[in-house]
């Protein structure tokens, strides 16, 4: 074999290797985003998302034409 073969297949196996190590560590790792106060330096707490307020949305309906409303009589 030469050597350009012997180093395509290192350098194949590497990357191979490297990526899977790559993945792991993506999938094992939290991210997330931390928050730090400028004056303290201490971590500042997650924020909770606001509740809906009541009557802010609600769910969609079928609106019935005049017509397909008549069909029954």
């Amino acid at each position: 074999m030469s050597f350009a073969i012997i180093f395509a297949t290192i350098f194949l196996a590497a990357f191979v290797i490297i990526g899977g190590v790559v993945m792991y560590l993506s999938k094992a790792i939290d991210h997330g985003e931390a928050r730090f106060d400028s004056e303290t330096g201490r971590q500042l707490p997650d924020r909770q998302p606001k509740p809906p307020h009541e009557g802010s949305a609600r769910p969609a309906s079928r609106i019935e034409k005049a017509d397909e409303a008549s069909d029954g009589e």
